[in-house]
């Protein structure tokens, strides 16, 4: 027959037993702080790069619509901020409804459903030249060898109009900003400053201005508007870098 173990015996099997499942709870313990520790480590990188992609996609939005900046400061419209959205009285959104339908060549009656469907239509088919576009003066400029110059004014006429169209809320915003950010895209590749493009944009604007028979007085107007526009604090223009970053990065 086997002893029984002696209390003192006892009571060291008893204290091994319980150091050992102490030892074991606090191991587990550790392990989950571990895991929670890494999970919140990997919970915080993941909103660091989801606040940087917000930042960079703002960036890139802002640097698409200043691209019609001088266009839009013209007209009394925002040159802040990304919201496609226009904050607009009754009149300011009748002229400027009127405006937008003349420029694309659509009739002012349009309106609803069928407006939407040749806005569509018309953002489709955008780098063909948008809505009533004046094919015929870029030809001239091309004939001249001035094919940037007519680039130009073509890039800040399709970003303001698209950004007009998605103010007005005749489209998808999503469609707009497929158009915008191509659009930006292409001038970012053709032109090498802020001050290359709106230089070739005010050299094809003379010539336009020339073809109507504008007084001189009007045309030069436009090289005061871009040297002041390229040198004004609240410029985007001067706040946001031309080659840092890709525009069109769907990635």
């Amino acid at each position: 027959n086997h002893a029984l173990p002696t209390p003192h015996r006892r009571e060291s099997l008893m204290l091994l037993i319980a150091l050992f499942t102490t030892a074991y709870y606090l191991r587990l313990r550790a392990k989950k702080k571990n895991k929670q520790l890494v999970a919140a480590r990997i919970a915080e990188e993941k909103e660091k790069d989801r606040l940087n992609d917000l930042r960079r996609d703002s960036r890139r939005r802002q640097w698409a619509l200043a691209l019609a900046d001088l266009l839009s400061h013209r007209n009394g419209l925002p040159t802040k901020g990304v919201q496609l959205a226009l904050k607009l009285d009754d009149d300011q959104r009748r002229h400027l409804t009127q405006q937008v339908k003349k420029e694309l060549g659509l009739h002012q009656h349009f309106d609803g459903a069928a407006l939407r469907q040749q806005i569509a239509e018309i953002l489709r088919c955008w780098p063909a030249g948008m809505g009533n576009s004046p094919r015929t003066f870029y030809h001239h400029l091309a004939a001249q060898g001035r094919v940037r110059d007519a680039l130009a004014f073509d890039c800040m006429r399709t970003a303001f109009l698209t950004r007009c169209i998605a103010g007005l809320g005749w489209c998808d915003e999503n469609q707009a900003w497929l158009v915008l950010l191509l659009n930006a895209q292409r001038a970012q590749d053709c032109f090498a400053s802020w001050e290359d493009y709106a230089t070739a944009y005010v050299r094809a604007r003379r010539v336009r201005l020339a073809l109507m028979d504008t007084p001189t007085a009007v045309a030069g107007r436009d090289v005061q508007e871009v040297a002041c526009y390229l040198k004004a604090s609240f410029s985007r223009w001067k706040t946001l870098p031309w080659n840092d970053f890709k525009i069109f990065d769907p990635v």
